[in-house]
């Protein structure tokens, strides 16, 4: 019995101080003391936590409701993902700057309506209730975390996570049901969305459509046939240019639908620029052949004057040239070998070497718009001299010479796109757009969803009325002191 009177002795001893000091006095407070003073209150304090856990729960419903009214807590979600050179820089395919928001462009919402007999929302209607957050890389987690680790030891460390810059390849699609859809439907909506965006990713940056453009806003029969004859070889000239850029981007790819390479394609068009085009041009030449005179004789006019502008034009950008190169010296660097000998060698200049491809580049222009002004100067004199009425045969047969070869850039062109279209989706874009989880529906009122809400409100209430408790506590504990002092 003494010795348990000597442990509550002890017990009663112990004490736990929170010291305090400012200006007038220095105060310790006892913890142990306003823990006493809180369980003073206890009794009190339990009807006022039963009821802060009733507030809780009625708070964690209202949160609910209005997530429900303004339809925040109902929505489809899906993740995509982009994955091709430059999308870490925030670029395009085409080196421009990324932007994401061209996945609820009108356009892309108004073929995913249309692909699902949508009638009765508006594309606005969509537009406004889509939402795309991006996912931070890895990388740039990191580099967060560890300046924040920095931030601990020295606090101006914080001002570098602005210098952080990341460009998500990774995107978070909201689609939110405002419009009171069922789950089915909204989630219909939003895949409908991301697919009508992968055909205008590919439609944007394939770019196909360059090859009709011309075809297509210019009937050629409405032109004498030396500028029909131009307008083609220009139709032709465009889709070589591309195709051989293509070529050089993927000189082993075939198409299985169209079992053509770009190489067979490059190779089939100069076969008609080379032969079909040159053998209608030769007979157009030959016979002189034209709907007006006057009017071919202005169009051969003019060319010689803009052969003539362009020359001068391309002559004086090579005098330039030249007269840089003239007075440009390259620096010798002399390297030491050994004691006896040196070895001196001229220094390798990217600035001087790309003013003799410029200079080279201008001569072959020149050279060939002499080639054209030349042949242009012939064309006139042959219709200046020609006396000679051409018959309607003639007419005829170039006529349909004509429509055979612009038929034959049609179908070239046709075959191009297909070919071009499958490279983009099955090669170089196969995975620079992936929808990488599908649309998924998630409904306010749902069980985990609900839950979280309500807990989170009841522990929030809890914690509020605990630290007033302390509070209160720590505050009878002064009022205790300053009472005994006196």
């Amino acid at each position: 019995m003494h010795v348990d009177n000597k442990d509550k002795s002890i017990q009663n001893d112990t004490q736990i101080y929170l010291h305090m000091e400012n200006n007038e006095e220095e105060a310790q407070i006892d913890l142990l003391n306003i823990v006493s003073h809180m369980k003073k209150r206890k009794k009190l304090y339990q009807y006022i936590l039963l009821a802060a856990i009733c507030a809780g729960v009625l708070i964690g419903f209202v949160l609910i409701g209005v997530e429900h009214i303004m339809g925040q807590g109902s929505y489809a979600k899906a993740v995509v993902s982009f994955q091709y050179e430059g999308i870490e820089e925030g670029l395009d395919p085409n080196g421009a700057a990324f932007d994401i928001n061209k996945i609820k462009s009108p356009a892309v919402i108004e073929d995913a309506l249309t692909s699902l007999g949508i009638t009765q929302y508006s594309v606005e209607q969509i537009r406004e209730n889509i939402a795309v957050e991006g996912v931070i890389p890895e990388d740039a987690v990191e580099r967060i975390t560890v300046i924040k680790e920095m931030a601990l030891e020295d606090v101006s460390n914080y001002e570098k996570i602005l210098d952080v810059s990341y460009f998500p390849s990774q995107y978070i699609v909201y689609f939110y049901n405002k419009l009171g859809m069922s789950g089915s439907q909204a989630t219909q909506v939003l895949d409908a969305v991301l697919e009508s965006y992968r055909t205008y990713f590919l439609e944007t940056y394939a770019n196909t459509e360059v090859l009709t453009v011309t075809s297509n806003l210019i009937d050629y029969r409405e032109y004498d046939y030396a500028e029909a004859l131009d307008m083609l070889r220009t139709q032709i000239d465009i889709m070589l240019d591309y195709v051989n850029e293509r070529r050089s981007q993927a000189p082993e790819f075939r198409s299985a639908a169209t079992g053509l390479s770009f190489g067979d394609i490059s190779t089939a068009l100069d076969t008609v620029e080379g032969v079909d085009m040159a053998k209608l041009s030769s007979y157009i030449e030959s016979h002189t052949l034209t709907k007006d005179k006057d009017r071919q004789r202005e169009y051969y006019e003019y060319k010689i004057k803009k052969y003539n502008m362009d020359i001068s034009e391309y002559q004086v950008r090579l005098n330039n040239v030249q007269s840089v190169i003239d007075k440009y010296q390259k620096d010798p660097v002399v390297i030491v070998s050994s004691q006896e000998t040196t070895q001196q060698i001229e220094q390798t200049n990217e600035y001087y070497d790309e003013l003799l491809e410029q200079k080279l580049s201008l001569s072959e222009k020149i050279a060939a718009l002499n080639t054209d002004l030349n042949e242009t100067y012939v064309l006139l004199d042959a219709i200046n001299g020609s006396a000679v009425e051409n018959t309607q045969n003639e007419f005829d047969y170039v006529d349909q010479m004509m429509d055979s070869i612009a038929q034959t850039i049609t179908d070239w062109a046709r075959l191009t796109e297909e070919t071009t279209e499958e490279y983009y989706t099955t090669t170089l874009f196969s995975n620079a757009y992936k929808i990488g989880v599908p649309a998924q529906y998630s409904a306010t009122g749902g069980i985990v969803s609900t839950a979280k809400k309500i807990v989170i409100a009841v522990f929030a209430m809890v914690f509020a009325v605990f630290a007033i408790w302390c509070v209160d506590g720590l505050f009878c504990e002064i009022r205790q002191i300053r009472e005994n002092k006196h």
